[in-house]
């Protein structure tokens, strides 16, 4: 079935539900360690349902040979059948090709599964340690299946620690960064941290929570760096880094799960006894999964009730058209796999002063540059002040508020010249003929105001002509 550095995994002819790992050399200590786990399983939360969220070992496997008959060689775990590793759930390309009815509320439901395994395992003083996006399985319901249980970090009644050796940089907390991890007892503490990248990863398309838009000259510093310092693009010291314009908008979670991860980036990074337990992760998953919603345009799009619109909708748009939580209907016309081609756009037909040179018309010499000073010409672009640029951006975006406010403008103007026409200028020449108090004062102000107006709505006007130029 598969196997690795220490042993191969085989498949058991008389029980299907099971599954026999063996070591290519076993030794005392994977057997003390063995036999610690065995004496001592914790409570599978799935047990229940008959599936095993924690591959633990079941049983023992000895020698046959007379000599060596008390010889731990491997021993026997539930074995799980038709999962993927969790990473083709959360990475868009590979679900949508292996699993593309997998929606954002299976992913809830596969990160709050992973929680509760978590938990269970943390309850008995077992540490994993090696939390990354290969050791766990997911089925498509949305269960969840930890393994390489062999390699957890596992403490005897006895007091001796058989420690986790190993760990993917991209899940190791900063505070053992860079440490030979066979000499690290881990901690629960740690194990909170990788599944804060992992939870992260889950609802964020695959994007690590590390990884982001690198505004610093040079190479940008790895993942590992990025962690022992602390740069956590979405909040806290983010040092050289922004989100990455590719990942999902981060005020798309909903906003308790985003406390939970600025809890662990940017409380923990300092204080790791700050980060969310696995039983907190697992309650603020189920309740933000219950605060999804679906989309009315494809119900496979779930999303917060926080937010006003579909976030999947319109990253569908700003991929060019390619769904990653394609409809039921599209699924089955086989069209989610469709390349996206994009559109061709045309430029305006070339005017004859303006055509290419043709060989037979080329000059041997290149014509002498003018000399002296030159107006710039008309078509010559100009700087945009800042703040017509966020006008435009605006009006873009917002067309029926400014065709009201044109229109309010515009009577304004109607308003304030008619009011100038009969009532203020009689007052204006009685004014300065008998030095008139305050009433015609107050006359000659509105007419100022009415003036005013008018001037912002030329002002607009001519902003307005510019834009639609520029459009």
């Amino acid at each position: 079935m598969g196997g690795g550095g220490e042993g191969t995994i085989y498949s058991v002819a008389s029980d299907p539900l099971l599954a026999a790992k063996i070591y290519h050399k076993p030794g005392a200590e994977q057997q003390e360690k063995l036999l610690a786990m065995y004496d001592n399983p914790p409570d599978d939360p799935m047990r229940s349902k008959g599936h095993a969220s924690i591959a633990w070992p079941v049983d023992l496997l000895y020698s046959n040979e007379p000599e060596s008959r008390n010889r731990v060689l491997g021993f026997l775990m539930p074995r799980v059948q038709d999962t993927f590793p969790v990473i083709d759930m959360f990475v868009p390309r590979s679900r949508l090709e292996k699993c593309p009815l997998f929606t954002y509320q299976y992913l809830h439901r596969a990160a709050r599964n992973i929680a509760v395994a978590v938990a269970a395992l943390h309850s008995r003083g077992y540490v994993v340690g090696d939390i990354n996006e290969s050791n766990i399985l997911v089925t498509t319901s949305a269960l969840v299946t930890l393994v390489d249980t062999d390699s957890f970090q596992v403490r005897t009644s006895a007091g001796r620690v058989f420690r986790c050796g190993v760990g993917k940089a991209e899940f190791t907390p900063p505070e053992i960064q860079g440490i030979n991890l066979r000499d690290v007892d881990r901690t629960p503490a740690q194990d909170l941290f990788g599944l804060s990248v992992l939870i992260f990863q889950m609802l964020m398309e695959g994007a690590h929570p590390y990884n982001g838009q690198y505004l610093g000259e040079g190479d940008p510093p790895g993942i590992a760096t990025r962690i022992q310092r602390g740069w956590f693009p979405y909040g806290g010291v983010q040092g050289e880094f922004r989100p990455p314009p590719s990942a999902p908008d981060f005020e798309m979670l909903d906003p308790e799960i985003r406390a939970l991860f600025l809890a662990c980036f940017v409380d923990g990074y300092t204080t790791p006894g700050r980060r969310p337990t696995a039983l907190t992760w697992m309650q603020a998953l189920e309740s933000a999964e219950g605060r999804l919603r679906a989309c009315r345009r494809n119900r496979q799009h779930r999303y917060g009730k926080h937010l006003k619109s579909c976030p999947w909708c319109a990253r569908a748009q700003k991929l060019g058209g390619r769904d990653y939580y394609p409809s039921k209907r599209a699924v089955d016309a086989a069209e989610h796999l469709t390349p996206v081609v994009p559109k061709q756009t045309a430029l305006p037909p070339l005017q004859s002063s303006s055509a290419p040179a043709t060989p037979s018309t080329l000059s041997a010499s290149a014509p002498k540059p003018r000399t002296g000073s030159r107006k710039p010409s008309p078509t010559s672009s100009t700087a945009v002040p800042n703040w017509v640029l966020r006008w435009e951006d605006w009006a873009k975006r917002h067309h029926a508020v400014y065709a009201a406010i044109c229109a309010g403008i515009g009577c304004g103007l109607l308003g304030g010249l008619r009011y100038l026409c009969s009532k203020v200028l009689p007052e204006m020449r009685g004014w300065m003929t008998h030095y008139s108090p305050v009433g015609n004062r107050e006359s000659l102000s509105l007419a100022i105001i009415s003036l005013v107006v008018g001037g912002i709505a030329i002002t607009w006007g001519v902003l307005a002509i510019r834009f639609a130029k520029r459009k």
